[in-house]
């Protein structure tokens, strides 16, 4: 790219007069027999080659070169810019205006050319930069992938890209090109975004006037600072979003060549950060609802099944103090063994609850060791209440490979899921757990006859405070258990989901990779 840039800067005098002196060293030694009106017909093509790369000034200046040279060098008397016949001042005439009219209208062809080739080639960047303004979430990979087209299409020497920051002052968040951003650079950045408008931006001809943004010297802007490229703000209907940059590569001259393509690159660079931020936003705005819903779940949650159990204690241990010496043994025993039942079911709700926060925030990380699950599933089975372990059949085969878990966290995991499932099936009903090796990873469910998971809720299980509301059943809990073992599950780089049992009935299934086994 930079090679072609050079040619095309070549193109101008200097390779006019060496083409037509190569070709004059050619043909002189032939002076002798080659008539004049040879000569200027062998210069024809030479003319049109320079027209075809140059353009029309080099196809002008090669025109008039061309007769002078045929006139000094080849017609008599030679060395001297005088012609003795009338013949040959026709001769000439002709030849001059042949010449000019071939080489301009072959150059004119040349430069609508290159127009076309420009403009295909300024349309394929608007073609990607749409595609990418639609795909494209970060914004530094946007921004650096605008900075290296404007130097790569727009011939730019450097281009760099500065966004608004929070105290209103220019970040560089992309650069490409020669040079990294000195202090000038930035300078004249942060004067931009302050004052809205571009700094040594010459609007061309083709850009419409209403569209064309207020430009200004950069001596205007800081006393004795002279800017080598153009300052373009990234104006959208909500405000400044940031300054594109771009330096020409060729010449010191302040004004950018490409002016008209690269505005039309500022305004898809603003309409890409304005989306940004407004997706930002968005995101904020759903997250404090998100967080303002589960506050408010958590409240309700807190309300019902922490007050629920401490009201009850407190009314039975107030009921006894009140009977006194006349309240009996077994009464006391009685009722202190409810007592035990609802200050169990507070203890559970606090430890969920500070489960999944400690979970959530990462203050609760797995130790994972090598353990066979038997032994987990022995610690399971201890775990369920004695009139409910008659309920339970643990089936699984005697050579299942050791896993890498955390065994109090997987503990946890399937009791939460036996739990769950005690609760949801029949008294009736069985509940089976198994388990079984698929490819590289262990796959261990807990599996019930109850009414089952609705398809619209196999995801929304998992998620918390979340009841179901097709089963009927009104358990109590805080609804943390299936989110405390998608989070825990979560953390072994696991799977849970939930599957139909034929012919009703619900199967969860958790997905453990394991350990050793080739990728």
């Amino acid at each position: 790219m930079r090679l072609s840039r050079f040619l095309n800067a070549f193109w101008g005098i200097p390779f006019v007069i060496v083409a037509l002196g190569a070709a004059t060293a050619v043909m002189l030694p032939f002076r002798s027999v080659l008539h004049p009106a040879q000569v200027m017909l062998l210069f024809v093509p030479i003319v049109l080659w320079i027209a075809r790369a140059g353009g029309v000034r080099s196809s002008i200046t090669a025109g008039t070169l061309a007769f002078l040279l045929v006139d000094f060098l080849f017609v008599p008397p030679y060395y001297q810019v005088v012609v003795s016949s009338p013949v040959d001042w026709v001769t000439m005439i002709v030849f001059l205006g042949v010449a000019l009219v071939a080489g301009i209208q072959t150059g004119r062809m040349k430069e609508r050319e290159n127009a076309a080739v420009q403009r295909q080639r300024e349309i394929a960047l608007l073609n990607r930069l749409s595609s990418r303004l639609v795909s494209e979430k970060s914004v530094e990979a946007m921004a650096s992938f605008i900075v290296h087209e404007v130097v790569a299409v727009l011939g730019a020497g450097r281009s760099a890209i500065f966004v608004r920051t929070e105290a209103g002052t220019a970040t560089l968040v992309a650069e490409a090109g020669d040079g990294p951003a000195g202090l000038t650079e930035r300078a004249l950045a942060d004067w931009v975004l302050r004052n809205d408008k571009a700094i040594a931006l010459i609007a061309s001809d083709d850009v419409p006037p209403d569209l064309r943004p207020v430009s200004i010297d950069a001596a205007d802007a800081i006393s004795g600072v002279v800017a080598d490229g153009a300052y373009v703000p990234l104006q959208t209907s909500d405000g400044l979003e940031g300054v594109l940059y771009a330096r020409p590569l060729v010449g010191s001259k302040p004004a950018f060549a490409g002016t008209r393509q690269l505005l039309a690159v500022a305004n898809v660079a603003a309409a890409f950060l304005e989306r940004s931020r407004l997706g930002e936003a968005a995101a904020h705005t759903s997250a404090v609802r998100e967080s303002d819903r589960l506050k408010a779940t958590l409240v309700s949650s807190v309300s019902h099944e922490l007050k629920t159990p401490l009201a009850a204690v407190t009314a039975r241990v107030t009921g006894l103090l009140e009977e006194g010496e006349d309240c009996g043994a077994e009464r006391v025993h009685s009722e202190l063994l409810a007592v035990a039942e609802d200050l169990g079911r507070l203890d559970s709700s606090i430890r969920d609850l500070l489960d999944l926060s400690r979970l959530e925030s990462d203050a609760w990380r797995p130790r994972p060791e090598i353990y066979d699950l038997g032994e987990v599933l022995g610690t399971v089975a201890q775990r369920i209440p004695v009139g409910q372990r008659q309920r339970v059949r643990f089936g699984i085969p005697d050579d299942l490979p050791p896993v890498r878990v955390d065994f109090n966290q997987l503990a946890r995991v399937i009791s939460s899921l036996v739990d769950n499932a005690l609760t949801y099936s029949p008294e009736v009903e069985s509940v089976a757990v198994g388990a079984r090796v698929l490819g590289r990873e262990m796959l261990a469910w807990v599996e019930d006859h109850g009414p089952g998971v609705p398809d619209d809720e196999k995801q929304q299980v998992f998620e918390k405070f979340f009841r179901g509301a097709a089963s009927g059943v009104s358990p109590g809990g805080t609804g943390l258990g299936l989110a405390i073992v998608r989070e825990i599950v979560r953390h072994h780089d696991g799977r849970v989901w939930v599957e139909d049992v034929d012919p009703h009935g619900a199967r969860f299934v958790v997905s453990l990779p394991l350990e050793g086994t080739a990728q």
